[in-house]
């Protein structure tokens, strides 16, 4: 095997890694336990990871380009913890105001819009660090929680808001009599994968993310307009906060000033151990969804096995490092074969031996 043959076998392998860990998962913890590779805990895991899969889709098309979005999770939220004051009485840590439920998620989405708009208006207007400008957003955004809650929750949400996320789609009766639920979310999150994937795979706007985040010179060189793209990156990026915060706020029944914090390094890890590159350019939205899919069923596992919650800490610590490991190899392997090509190349040095 030729060494380009060896380098196109080696970045296949470390895109598609993910699906062999969800086998391996899979497997470890269906012999571990009798209780785990069951209908019912497959599609309680799904249910679980859904708000942490609207994120990582958000995510990975900002890290596509190229780019950061760390104040995902505080936009997740604020857009909660809006429509819960707009929904829950004032005896449950609500406004009292009890809106339609519709003019709710309304509110929410259109958070979730005006902050991925302000994120990608100082990133691409401004020329501003999209790392500090979205660590900073993230820092403001949690502020704002603690101040317009205060430092309450809102529950008691009502029916028709709370369905999205913690309803039932359908029922269905297994072969042993016993129905088995599947929750409206799990089947929101799947068709928002499979929307991401078909827009990045066959549309020209995902071709665009994947030049941009590749080389944005030369893109901007082949007339893509990447301040358009990254700053459309963006509001899609704060639109999928909302949906999470929707379907957490759903799950839960109920908002707190704590919502999603902390999330934003599973989802880094998922879409990172996933195949999406941070120095952008590289991955897909398939091998997102298996992030999520192994980050959910480790979580799943280790609480059926009842293994200690610092200890899971430790594995959910240990699943990022490593998700960091494998892209800092590709990238490795990438920087290296760019340089490779540009000294073949560059006929200068063949030129300067040539030379008596």
């Amino acid at each position: 095997m030729n060494k380009g043959k060896f380098g196109d076998f080696f970045l296949f392998v470390v895109d598609n890694l993910i699906w062999l860990l969800v086998l391996v998962a899979l497997i470890v913890f269906s012999v571990l336990s009798p209780k785990f590779l069951t209908p019912f805990n497959m599609v309680n895991t799904l249910w679980r990871v859904a708000a942490l899969g609207l994120l990582v889709i958000g995510q990975a098309f900002t890290l596509i380009t190229g780019n950061f979005d760390l104040s995902s999770e505080s936009t997740m939220g604020l857009t909660a913890m809006v429509a819960a004051l707009l929904l829950a009485t004032v005896k449950n840590g609500g406004l009292g105001w009890e809106v339609n439920p519709l003019l709710a998620i309304a509110a929410m989405l259109a958070v979730g819009l005006l902050i991925g708009l302000a994120n990608g208006l100082l990133i691409t207007r401004l020329k501003m660090n999209n790392f500090i400008v979205t660590v900073a957003m993230m820092m403001i955004i949690r502020g704002a929680i603690y101040a317009i809650s205060p430092g309450k929750s809102a529950s008691f949400l009502p029916e028709a808001f709370d369905w999205l996320g913690g309803g039932t789609l359908v029922r269905l009766i297994q072969s042993n009599g016993k129905p088995l639920v599947i929750p409206a979310a799990a089947v929101v999150m799947i068709l928002s994968f499979v929307i991401a994937h078909l827009v990045t795979r066959y549309r020209r706007f995902g071709r665009n993310m994947y030049a941009i985040g590749s080389n944005r010179q030369a893109a901007e060189s082949a007339g893509i307009n990447a301040a358009s793209v990254i700053l459309a990156v963006y509001i899609i990026s704060g639109f999928c906060a909302a949906m999470a915060g929707l379907l957490d706020a759903g799950r839960m029944d109920s908002a707190t000033p704590r919502t999603g914090y902390g999330l934003i390094f599973p989802v880094q890890a998922a879409a990172v151990i996933g195949g999406i590159s941070l120095l952008g350019g590289r991955g897909n939205m398939i091998g997102a969804f298996g992030g999520v899919l192994l980050w959910g069923i480790m979580d799943s596992g280790l609480n059926i096995l009842q293994v200690s919650p610092f200890w899971i800490e430790v594995a959910r610590g240990s699943l990022l490092l490593f998700a960091m490991l494998l892209d800092a190899l590709k990238v490795s392997y990438l920087q290296r074969v760019a340089i490779q090509k540009a000294l073949v190349n560059n006929p200068i040095g063949l030129q300067d031996q040539a030379v008596t």
